[in-house]
């Protein structure tokens, strides 16, 4: 009978060693989530907006996003990969100002790795936002607007 007692009851070693195995795992794919980033406005459809106005700052000049121009400013948003938090940053910014169908305005501003979304900001690729930049510059040479 003693002999059973013994082999039945359970090590609290094997529960901590269980326990820190499962957080190390959790820290693990937590790590690997920062890393890879997050696809912030993955779920913005350019069949919801209206249209989006566009203010490159400086010097100030506002565009209009309507059509084809639109869903390429959608696509790049919405592939855009955001890190996390982030302070904004001093430069040369793309203010969007998304006008969807149903009334509802959202504030988009880039600036090179920067990325706000309704006031909140997030470090991005600057890959994404040198995209986002050339998309501004080629909207406004497409309506005749010089930013220089």
């Amino acid at each position: 009978m003693e002999n059973q007692e013994k082999t039945t009851a359970r090590k609290p070693g094997k529960l901590i060693r269980r326990i820190g195995m499962v957080l190390v795992a959790v820290l693990c794919l937590f790590g690997i989530k920062m890393l890879m980033g997050t696809r912030t406005m993955m779920y913005l459809y350019a069949r919801d907006i209206d249209h989006i106005e566009v203010t490159v700052t400086p010097p100030g000049a506002t565009l209009t996003a309507t059509g084809t121009d639109m869903s390429s400013a959608v696509t790049l948003l919405s592939n855009a990969v955001t890190y996390g938090r982030k302070e904004p940053v001093a430069g040369q910014a793309i203010s969007l100002t998304i006008c969807n169908l149903d009334g509802s305005v959202q504030q988009v501003v880039v600036s090179g790795d920067y990325l706000e979304i309704d006031g909140r900001g997030y470090r991005m690729r600057l890959s994404d936002g040198e995209k986002i930049q050339a998309w501004a510059e080629a909207l406004a040479e497409a309506q005749g607007v010089a930013l220089d």
